[in-house]
């Protein structure tokens, strides 16, 4: 989610619904030195709450040096990733190269708990394989540190994005553990939310099922109220929430480097659109904000035409 869960996109997923936020990932060696790159990442909007700030390391005294400075920032909960697969953080001992040092990850939580008045939160996958799918005793751990509540993705770090989130064993990390359990995998729309709360888990983390469809919050709060499920925005509505977003991200990091954050961004909301393989290719070359105008204008243009329509999953 690196780049995605910038200030922008939470305030948009927000008003869909949200309940609780978290910012990028942000090392907490970073975070030690003062990098004014990674504290731009710790960007809070003074209206957003609850918001959780999510480092990553494993080292505990500079987690708990991080700790301290997420509590300095007005932050409401520090979030200990031990989830992320990439192996530039794996490699380095930190996400989820920590599944393999349990000890070790237990001992930074003790030290970030030790630190701060926060509630300290563990996200962590089912295992680093399917060999050693360690989750529901790894959760006891993080429990047994001073962990407040877990959240567990079902796929092992092997895994990364591939195969199915394994919901089974999400159940047992529930029966493992007397603190919440949020579970994270593979939810998109309501069918797949009902699933993931049948596993007896007290939240539900969205994480890519949210890109580009920022509505999914709105739609699994309706059924989880037993309300009529939304339909997704048509084109032109969707249009309009692109150009927000766009707006939102220019003002966090400038045209530049907000055009290159919105190719990315832009991508996601065009699944479904008509002429979608072109309108891809068009955000590919995003530079300024009047291209990012242009390309809404074309979908409000199609919306003339066309309206997005997807099963309501209820």
């Amino acid at each position: 989610m690196a780049g995605n869960t910038n200030l922008a996109y939470r305030r948009l997923c927000r008003r869909f619904g949200a309940e609780l936020t978290t910012t990028e990932m942000v090392s907490s060696m970073a975070l030690q030195f003062g990098d004014e790159k990674s504290l731009a990442l710790l960007e809070r909007g003074h209206d957003e709450y609850p918001v959780a700030a999510q480092v990553f390391g494993s080292e505990p005294s500079v987690l708990a040096q991080a700790a301290r400075a997420v509590e300095a920032r007005g932050f409401h909960v520090l979030d200990f990733n031990i989830g992320c697969p990439v192996p530039k953080i794996t490699g380095c001992g930190g996400g989820s190269a920590l599944l393999r040092e349990p000890e070790l990850a237990a001992r930074c939580v003790r030290a970030m708990v030790a630190a701060t008045s926060l509630p300290v939160t563990v996200k962590h996958r089912a295992g680093w394989d399917d060999a050693s799918k360690n989750g529901p005793e790894f959760a006891r751990r993080m429990q047994d540190a001073g962990a407040q509540a877990v959240t567990v993705h079902g796929r092992t770090r092997e895994q990364k994005y591939t195969g199915c989130a394994d919901l089974d064993l999400i159940a047992r990390v529930v029966e493992a553990v007397d603190i919440p359990v949020i579970g994270n995998g593979d939810v998109t729309d309501v069918d797949s939310a009902r699933r993931m709360l049948e596993t007896g888990v007290r939240g539900i983390a969205i994480g890519r099922g949210a890109l580009g469809q920022p509505w999914v919050f709105a739609q699994i709060r309706a059924f989880l109220e037993d309300r009529p499920i939304p339909e997704p925005p048509a084109l032109a509505e969707r249009a309009s929430l692109l150009l927000e977003l766009g707006a939102g991200v220019v003002d966090l990091y400038g045209e530049r480097r907000g055009m290159l954050i919105m190719r990315r961004l832009a991508a996601d909301f065009i699944r479904g659109v008509p002429g979608g393989a072109e309108l891809r290719q068009d955000c590919n070359r995003f530079q300024s904000c009047a291209d990012l105008e242009r390309l809404a204008q074309r979908w409000t243009t199609a919306s003339d035409r066309y309206s997005i329509g997807a099963s309501s999953g209820a």
